[in-house]
């Protein structure tokens, strides 16, 4: 299932803690990007939104929780070791 920009935050919940695959969660990511990057754009349909402020928060709050989703899932496969990491950044 394709995460779509219009969900409300349950859905996106529901979305997000479920079996996800690397690059459904990578494609979540760019598309959150595209989606804040609209809102700031200067013509650009999105950016003439009176809640852009509002969307922009969310979609922050939204691509930090798909951000910490994915090294959940690069650190379950191997491909993140921690202790080469964890050092420099507080757990």
């Amino acid at each position: 299932m394709t995460l779509r920009s219009e969900w409300s935050d349950t859905e996106f919940d529901i979305w997000l803690g479920g079996p996800r695959t690397e690059d459904e969660l990578r494609d979540a990511y760019v598309g959150l990007e595209a989606e804040r990057s609209a809102l700031w754009t200067p013509g650009h349909i999105e950016s003439f939104r009176r809640d852009r402020f509002e969307r922009d928060a969310r979609c922050v709050t939204r691509l930090l929780r798909v951000k910490h989703a994915l090294v959940r899932h690069w650190e379950a496969t191997g491909q993140l070791r921690r202790d080469v990491w964890s050092d420099a950044v507080p757990a």
